[in-house]
């Protein structure tokens, strides 16, 4: 059988450039009769027919080879029904699908009253007034002296020392009321937020600038309910204004949380002012 083989100078060989196979005698140098350069022995591929395809194919595998280098996206594939498409225009399709599916109704809520408010809020008093002989202070005074001594899971140190602040002042007053819904002991960050705003007024600055300010956080209930758990819910929402003043408002003065219980004392008639934390500040 005659080997074929091909010639691979494509730039000074008619027989290279164009892709003629050459039939060689057995024993023949392999040296292209055109250009006497090098050949190289080839697999015959059949008839013309067959060679034309396998060269189509080739062409087809090095088109995909570039595509895949180049990084160019592919043909969009052909929609299977073109009839099927609509031919509505954007703009009215959309009106159509809104008015086929139109948007849900959004209801505002409406405001909060008095008594359902989901949230606390942060009432400052009146006025400064550290006046120890002032009828509210004193009717205070004599209630939290009387609660240092029933405070649970506080050490008789702490006692001792949040007694004496009390009992000796020279000046004392209420700064803030913080008033909470129904069974709520926590603050939001919004709530803690406008905490720390009341707290950065000038007259209260002055007052956490002074060291040896104390402030003392009283801690109510309604008298609705089991009396002990009321005396517990009291207590956790002092000691969260406490942490929140601590932790929120950057407050570094001495503090402490007084769980007064179930009470009348901030308001007789309205019994729900009573679920609320008084702020006092205590001064030598």
């Amino acid at each position: 059988m005659k080997p074929t083989a091909k010639c691979h100078n494509y730039s000074g060989c008619l027989r290279a450039y164009r892709g003629e196979l050459v039939r060689m005698e057995v024993g023949t140098p392999l040296i292209c009769p055109e250009c006497s350069q090098p050949l190289t022995i080839v697999q015959t591929m059949g008839s013309p027919r067959l060679r034309l395809v396998a060269l189509g194919a080739l062409a087809l595998l090095g088109g995909m080879a570039y595509l895949a280098l180049t990084g160019l996206p592919p043909l969009p594939e052909p929609s299977p029904n073109p009839a099927a498409q609509p031919t509505t225009p954007p703009e009215r399709a959309d009106t159509a699908q809104a008015a086929a599916n139109p948007a849900p109704a959004i209801s505002q809520p409406a405001p909060p009253t008095a008594s359902d408010s989901s949230q606390a809020s942060v009432v400052t008093a009146p006025r400064l007034d550290l006046d120890v002989h002032a009828a509210e202070t004193k009717k205070t005074r004599a209630e939290v002296l009387e609660r240092v001594d029933l405070m649970p899971n506080v050490s008789q140190s702490n006692k001792d020392k949040l007694y004496a602040s009390v009992d000796r002042a020279r000046r004392m007053g209420k700064l803030l009321r913080i008033t909470f819904p129904s069974g709520k002991t926590s603050l939001l960050p919004e709530e803690a937020q406008a905490l720390k705003t009341q707290l950065e007024s000038p007259a209260l600055v002055k007052l956490r600038d002074d060291p040896t300010a104390v402030f003392v956080l009283l801690g109510y209930a309604d008298p609705k309910g089991d009396p002990q758990k009321n005396l517990v819910v009291s207590q956790t929402r002092a000691d969260t204004v406490l942490a929140a003043m601590r932790d929120k408002c950057g407050v570094v003065n001495l503090m402490h949380a007084v769980g007064m219980g179930a009470s009348t004392l901030l308001d007789s008639q309205d019994l729900e002012k009573n679920r609320a934390v008084e702020v006092w500040a205590v001064l030598p």
